[in-house]
């Protein structure tokens, strides 16, 4: 699942953040899940209990009915993870009722009006850059309840439970969403975007080492083709990520984000939008695109780097759990960050991170928020968040989890990382312009029928337009 560009911030901890898997981008069907209730009772208001802390009621006189709407359908090896957290909360909480209603990723068009309409939802699964911005109406503060005892790590308080960096990106999204300074989010699934690639097709090519800059890139990608093996796929989904990957790695997010805003279009006449065009038509010019990049449709990209069809594919941290069921438990998975691209400003490079995560958030409006959080805590909690990494090859949220085999290269990422870069490094942060022009210009480019100087022209000249009068 594509998520939606949240704000860079300089982040203080890195060595153990952690990522995300398992976001497809079809829609899911819809499944619920209820446990019934012994003898439900009303619960504090959101109110009294959003000021709850470690001190609140002891769990097993909690009652009454919880609602957790999830972003996973009820077939997804996440969705068995979430059930036995709940089963778990129901052998300590007997006296309260718990209905999962799993919609799938159909839970971005159905939230909003839901929640508009006061239906009864305690807690959802939502990106939480998104989920700010969207719901900033509907949403609980959770700084107190934070300071309760997390489940199953030992005596820390559920804050002190969770990859500190993760929080701090968290945090950082409430002000710029209209906000009061805080926690509205629990960070859980985070992810990354790298490069992902196939370690046996590496090896047959001689590859004894991932690339870090664009020049070992190249030099990989025709041992590759030298090899007979295919050294770079994407399809429609994630052509935003190669564009903002390269000029990213060069300038930084926040250049990304003033070239696809500039009215003028002028800065399209940078020279480093010149060396993208050059680079580009030579990874096409070499063959080192597949030569399907033109009409590959989701998830056709990824199949050909699960077959062994193609080496490389940037993507999301989710990606390995994604096509486990064609890679096959023996694929050989490795990942490296975007290779540093030469004659950048100094704010790109290994020190920026496309990163994030989905969350749990709380409805400010629920009528039992000392039960939905006690749920909440069994969620995140260290049994739960580790079952994610053994059943659903994601990444756990919480400090001191093991990472999942086909992720332990990614922490490289995280160690090197310093400053968290948006979705698509900030190439899709000109909305309508980005959609309707960068990435299908950029397909002109890669598949050869536009050269590097009339890409460069014509990316001006319709920066220009675009934003003529607005």
């Amino acid at each position: 699942m594509k998520r939606k560009a949240f704000a860079s911030v300089l982040l203080s901890t890195m060595l153990a953040l952690t990522v995300i898997t398992g976001c497809g981008k079809s829609n899911e069907s819809e499944a619920s899940m209820s446990s019934p209730s012994a003898s439900p009772s009303s619960s504090p208001s959101a109110s009294a209990s959003a000021s709850a802390s470690a001190s609140e009621s002891p769990a097993s006189e909690l009652s009454g009915k919880v609602v957790f709407w999830s972003m996973w359908s009820n077939a997804e090896p996440q969705a068995k993870v979430i059930d036995e957290a709940v089963a778990d909360f129901k052998v300590a909480n007997p006296n309260v009722e718990v209905e999962v209603k799993y919609n799938g990723r159909d839970i971005n068009k159905l939230l909003k009006p839901a929640l508009e309409s006061g239906q009864q939802i305690d807690i959802f699964e939502q990106d939480p850059g998104a989920a700010l911005s969207t719901l900033k109406d509907h949403v609980l503060k959770l700084d107190d309840l934070l300071a309760q005892q997390a489940i199953g790590s030992d005596g820390k308080t559920v804050k002190d439970s969770i990859i500190p960096s993760l929080l701090d990106w968290v945090k950082s999204l409430a002000v710029p969403a209209g906000l009061e300074d805080g926690y509205y989010a629990i960070p859980q699934q985070p992810y990354a975007v790298l490069f992902f690639y196939n370690k046996a097709l590496f090896a047959k090519a001689g590859i004894t080492a991932v690339p870090t800059s664009w020049e070992e890139f190249l030099a990989d990608c025709e041992l590759l083709k030298q090899a007979g093996i295919e050294p770079i796929t994407f399809d429609d989904a994630y052509r935003d990520l190669f564009i903002g990957g390269y000029l990213g790695s060069a300038m930084g997010s926040d250049w990304t984000d003033s070239l696809v805003k500039d009215k003028t279009g002028e800065m399209w006449k940078d020279p480093i939008v010149l060396q993208f065009a050059n680079d580009m038509q030579n990874l096409q010019a070499k063959g080192y695109f597949s030569k399907k990049i033109a009409g590959n449709k989701y998830p056709a990209g990824q199949q050909d780097l699960a077959l062994g069809k193609t080496a490389m594919y940037l993507n999301g941290t989710w990606l390995p759990n994604e096509i486990a069921a064609t890679a096959g438990p023996d694929f050989q998975w490795g990942s490296f960050q975007f290779p540093v691209v030469p004659n950048g400003n100094g704010k790109g490079g290994f020190q920026g991170l496309s990163f994030g995560a989905q969350g749990l958030l709380m409805n400010k409006n629920g009528k039992n928020v000392s039960a939905a959080f006690e749920l909440v805590k069994y969620l995140v909690g260290k049994k739960a968040q580790e079952g994610m990494a053994t059943k659903a090859l994601a990444i756990p949220a919480t400090v001191d989890s093991t990472w999942p085999a086909p992720l332990a290269e990614a922490e490289v990422a995280f160690q090197n990382a310093k400053v968290n870069m948006p979705w698509g490094f900030g190439i899709d942060n000109g909305g309508d312009f980005s959609t309707g022009t960068v990435i299908p210009t950029f397909m002109e480019l890669a598949t050869g029928k536009l050269s590097p100087d009339k890409y460069v022209a014509k990316m001006a000249e319709q920066a220009k337009k675009f934003y003529s009068g607005k």
